[in-house]
């Protein structure tokens, strides 16, 4: 259960509660894989909407955003471009069976002015610069220990898959952020290597089809996300 109970979704039961250890923002959900060398992080986030920002661009601007909070130059990042997801989809398969608008007659909150888009995109961050706790880049850190302090190590890429539900009505844009850092292959030693999981995370662009481009653990998540309470967002 996520902000009291006001949203739901399945997440991996070896996946650490990040308030459990650190302080995590009232707008922010944070659950860390501390398993092997992941270090994969899942944040569900609430923010003001962008209102100059369109609908069909609001991934690719977080996705930028990120990357400048990590200091990402623009040599070191790749952002995709957004793609508008039907959440009403009943034919075939859907990204998120679970995620029903509420009608128009029971709340503030229309349908119409609910918009949903996804992307993926990478960057390269400093695996140990550690500003504020456990962070996606955190792989190294056996306890996932936020009060453990790193050296500054060789960047390395991270890979983001990003849904963000923009609900006009309310000006709030909803966040679900999945961080993972790349695995080096056997015997590698070069983690400053961009060779692997490019192709994986779109780089090639053009009209991709938004089901099944995904990772295991994002499509699971956005298959059991569940809006319990629509008033969470005012």
């Amino acid at each position: 259960q996520l902000f009291g109970g006001a949203i739901e979704a399945s997440i991996p039961s070896a996946w650490r509660d990040v308030s459990q250890v650190r302080q995590v923002p009232d707008n922010q959900e944070v659950y860390q894989d501390c398993e092997e060398e992941t270090g994969t992080v899942l944040v569900v986030e609430i923010l003001e909407r962008q209102g100059d920002v369109e609908d069909s661009d609001a991934c690719s601007f977080f996705l930028g955003d990120l990357a400048d909070a990590n200091d990402t130059p623009p040599e070191d990042r790749i952002v995709n471009p957004s793609r508008i997801v039907d959440l009403r989809k009943e034919a075939g398969r859907s990204l998120f069976p679970k995620i029903s608008l509420p009608a128009t007659s029971t709340t503030t909150q229309s349908s119409s002015s609910a918009v949903a888009c996804i992307s993926r995109g990478s960057q390269r961050v400093a695996r140990g610069e550690k500003k504020n706790g456990c962070s996606a880049n955190d792989n190294n850190n056996e306890d996932c220990n936020p009060t453990t302090t790193m050296q500054a190590a060789t960047p390395r890429w991270i890979d983001v898959e990003m849904f963000v539900l923009r609900l006009e009505s309310v000006e709030t844009d909803l966040l679900i952020t999945l961080s993972v850092p790349r695995r080096r292959t056997t015997g590698e030693n070069n983690e400053d290597d961009d060779s692997g999981g490019v192709e994986r995370c779109g780089e090639s662009g053009g009209d991709v089809d938004a089901v099944g481009r995904y990772s295991d653990a994002f499509e699971s998540i956005l298959a059991s996300f569940d809006i319990k309470d629509w008033s969470l967002f005012g």
